[in-house]
């Protein structure tokens, strides 16, 4: 329940401080005053978007601050989450600075305003004349007969699931366009890595390549070279025996003169050195040998490695081996997005499933509702002086939507001598009005509202209907808090609370005042709204019987 609103410097409003109480509050006002500045006041505190000059004054921060008493609403997962202190009598804070920015809290702990607006959904209901005229939108009469036949929980869980399946469709399409896409390449690629795989490249064989050729093109250039060494070394004039006659001549000195000795022991490692290089040229010169295919052969090999780099852009193999690998990736990206595109392709299907099967269960708990409810929306309207009244909901199903396979249609007559047709064909503003405040009734009743705010719901009524009017909001506010901004006194006599809503000037300026009457006030109030400027004694004689009969 609302206990108090605090307004400062917003449109007309300097500074207002207001209590508020159980039962009915009525609002009331001249045409002009400010009467609906509260309601705006309210919203604002509830998290609604602040409109460019709302402050009074510009070069000053606007406040608006609500206090609430939760006990019994049943808000503690909402201070959990927000991560708010809970306190019984909670306090909402809208904050406006100089510049634009906006700031909101809850027991002076900053929340985001979405949170603000979740917590105020929550606590009040505000219906205005623009939600009258959204009683025409079959949506939004979905929404009440889900409202208040209690499947809002039902439609949400049902709404996140077909939202979830609808992501996954768009998903998988994208995935199969990309994968359409990219089939050109991934047939590019694997022509590309097959030829790659088929020369089964090594990292090393290139340079090992060169060289073989390298010696199979000048073999017998090398053979010659390596024979020259041999020659040298063990020919009659070579190397060899020149270097045995020297060291035979200094075998015998070597045994009397150390250093000579010394000289013979390196002359003897000279000689055995010159016999190993002599051997080893030989035996490489032997292995040399002149094939002719081998060649052909490595200069194919030598041919397709050149090709490939050439082709590729690259001068190396391990480049060419690293293109392999790429060309392989993007093959088993492509397999995985196929497998992706299967896992998904399931998914949908599972998640199809649980649409439809969800969808038809809320679907037969809406044609079990949408009948019993007529006839309540029917009997409140005979109790609000339409006693010929007809109210029917046309129901179809189709396709799965965001709110189910459902669509209904409001349809409504007031005279018996009229089939019911479309409530935006038949209904007048007077007549939309008592409807919307039927089923407004109807869903209080079935959610448990704390508090219900109605903003001249009343436009198009008058007389007995008024009456009846006033009355059904009375009975409303018995297990509620209602505040009703309303013209006629039918109605304002109905209130526990009547707040009249005065504009005055204050130097050169225009400021709204709200301001309790009770006793000969209140009188005063009523025929002030029965005989307009000039009260008369007719007035108060009427004001005084509407009170005395207000219950």
């Amino acid at each position: 329940m609302l206990r108090r609103i605090s307004i400062s410097n917003y449109l007309l409003i300097d500074a207002l401080e207001l209590d508020l109480t159980k039962g009915l509050t009525i609002i009331t006002g001249e045409t002009g005053s400010g009467k609906s500045l509260v309601i705006g006041a309210l919203g604002l505190a509830m998290g609604e978007r602040a409109d460019a000059g709302a402050a009074r004054d510009s070069e000053r921060r606007c406040v608006i601050e609500l206090e609430v008493d939760t006990k019994g609403l049943g808000l503690g997962d909402w201070f959990t989450a927000a991560e708010v202190e809970p306190e019984r009598f909670s306090i909402l804070r809208r904050q406006l600075d100089p510049g634009g920015r906006s700031r909101a809290f809850v027991n002076d702990t900053p929340v985001r305003l979405d949170q603000l607006r979740e917590l105020g959904e929550r606590l009040v209901h505000v219906h205005s004349q623009h939600h009258t005229l959204l009683l025409n939108d079959p949506r939004f009469q979905l929404g009440l007969v889900d409202h208040i036949a209690g499947h809002g929980e039902e439609v949400d869980t049902y709404t996140e699931l077909y939202n979830k399946w609808r992501a996954a469709q768009r998903e998988l399409f994208a995935l199969q366009q990309d994968e359409a896409q990219a089939q050109n390449a991934a047939d590019f690629a694997r022509f590309q890595l097959e030829e790659l795989e088929g020369a089964r490249l090594q990292a090393d064989e290139q340079a090992g390549i060169e060289q073989e050729l390298g010696r199979a093109d000048h073999a017998e250039e090398l053979i010659g070279a390596l024979r020259m060494v041999e020659e040298a070394v063990t020919d009659e004039s070579g190397l060899g025996p020149v270097l045995g006659r020297v060291r035979q001549a200094l075998a015998k000195p070597a045994k009397l003169d150390a250093s000579v000795a010394d000289l013979l022991t390196r002359l003897n490692s000279v000689h055995i050195e010159l016999k190993d290089i002599a051997d080893e040229a030989a035996n490489s010169a032997a292995a040399i040998s002149i094939d002719p295919e081998k060649a052909a052969s490595l200069r194919d090999r030598l041919d397709l490695i050149l090709k490939l780099q050439q082709k590729h852009r690259v001068s190396t193999v391990p480049e060419l081996i690293a293109i392999q690998e790429k060309f392989a990736a993007e093959l088993d990206g492509a397999a995985s997005m196929s497998e992706r595109i299967a896992e998904l392709a399931k998914a949908v299907e599972t998640l199809g499933t649980d649409v439809h099967q969800r969808a038809k269960a809320i679907s037969r708990a809406r044609i079990a509702a949408v009948k019993p409810l007529a006839n309540k929306v029917e009997a409140v309207l005979h109790d609000l002086g339409m006693p010929h009244a007809v109210f029917q909901f046309e129901h179809h199903t189709g396709e799965p939507g965001p709110h189910g396979i459902d669509s209904i249609r409001a349809r409504f007559s007031a005279n018996k001598d009229r089939a019911p047709a479309p409530l935006d064909k038949v209904a007048s503003g007077g007549e939309l009005g008592r409807v919307m405040l039927a089923l407004i009734s109807l869903a209080a009743d079935s959610k448990d509202l704390p508090t219900v705010v109605f903003d001249e719901i009343d436009t198009g009524v008058s007389g007995e209907v008024a009456d009846r009017v006033g009355s059904l909001m009375a009975r409303m506010a018995r297990d509620r808090q209602i505040l009703s901004i309303t013209h006629l006194p039918q109605i304002a006599s109905k209130a526990d609370t009547h707040l009249v809503v005065s504009k005055g000037e204050e130097g050169e300026r225009v400021a709204t005042s709200i301001r309790s009457v009770v006793a000969e006030e209140r009188v005063q109030a009523l025929a002030h709204m029965l005989s307009g400027r000039k009260v008369t004694a007719a007035a108060l004689e009427n004001a005084r019987a509407l009170l005395s009969t207000r219950r």
